[in-house]
């Protein structure tokens, strides 16, 4: 029987070798590969679905974050809050008047000439029965010249106390007052103002005076307007209750 040579068989069967082969490794292509043992998927963060947040709310529209001031008559004694009890050394009265403040930072645009109106405070704290704690039982503050402002409304509270001689108050004050020009000239305009007074209050070693550190943010018509810092001190005014 002849044998057939190499060259014969790969001319008469070579197409039919390489259709074989094609098909071959179509096969093995499609044929999936076994998973190894205990193998986890893990999505990348760019791949995972954003989660949208919720739109916030203009800072103009909210309130503030400390309380939510409530009108009153700033001329009824006992008509704040009476909460957070206070050290001994805060006992009496005191007064304290703001005429300059210590530095102005505009937070809107349309913030130009910024007139600060003379601020005045007066605080009471009394001792609530024969050994009771003692209380702000009265706190006004108010601008002190009255007949250039209309529709004011105030009122304070203790925040928090922080040591024996050191207290936190929170003061909001509401008022209208007249725009005027850098000159001191009326523009027509009247502003809605707000003021929201953060008074940081230490007595001094001989208790006759409180050094007053204070923050203020102010809002004009309903917008962020300014915030400003001053400083000043209260003295106690008339006697001394409680011993």
């Amino acid at each position: 029987m002849r044998k057939s040579s190499p060259s014969f068989i790969l001319k008469r069967f070579g197409g039919r070798f390489l259709v074989i082969a094609a098909v071959a490794y179509a096969v093995v292509a499609l044929t999936p590969r076994p998973l190894r043992a205990q193998t986890s998927v893990r999505v990348l963060p760019s791949q995972q679905k954003p989660v949208t947040p919720a739109p916030a709310e203009p800072a103009a529209q909210m309130p503030h974050p400390e309380f939510i001031p409530q009108p009153l008559n700033p001329g009824q004694l006992g008509s704040n809050t009476r909460e957070i009890p206070l050290p001994q050394v805060f006992r009496g009265c005191w007064f304290g008047q703001v005429s300059a403040v210590d530095s102005i930072r505009p937070l809107s645009p349309a913030a130009g000439h910024i007139r600060w109106l003379t601020k005045t405070y007066t605080l009471c704290y009394r001792q609530k029965g024969y050994s009771g704690p003692w209380e702000l039982t009265f706190a006004e503050g108010s601008v002190a010249d009255s007949s250039i402002v209309s529709d004011e409304r105030q009122v304070m509270r203790v925040k928090s106390v922080e040591g024996p001689d050191r207290v936190v108050l929170l003061s909001y004050l509401h008022f209208r007052a007249p725009q005027v020009t850098p000159f001191g000239m009326p523009t027509g305009i009247v502003n809605t103002l707000d003021e929201l007074t953060h008074l940081h209050c230490a007595v001094n070693a001989d208790h006759t005076a409180m050094e007053v550190r204070a923050n203020v943010f102010i809002e004009n018509d309903g917008k962020p307007w300014v915030q400003m810092t001053w400083r000043t001190r209260f003295v106690r005014i008339g006697a001394r209750t409680g011993g």
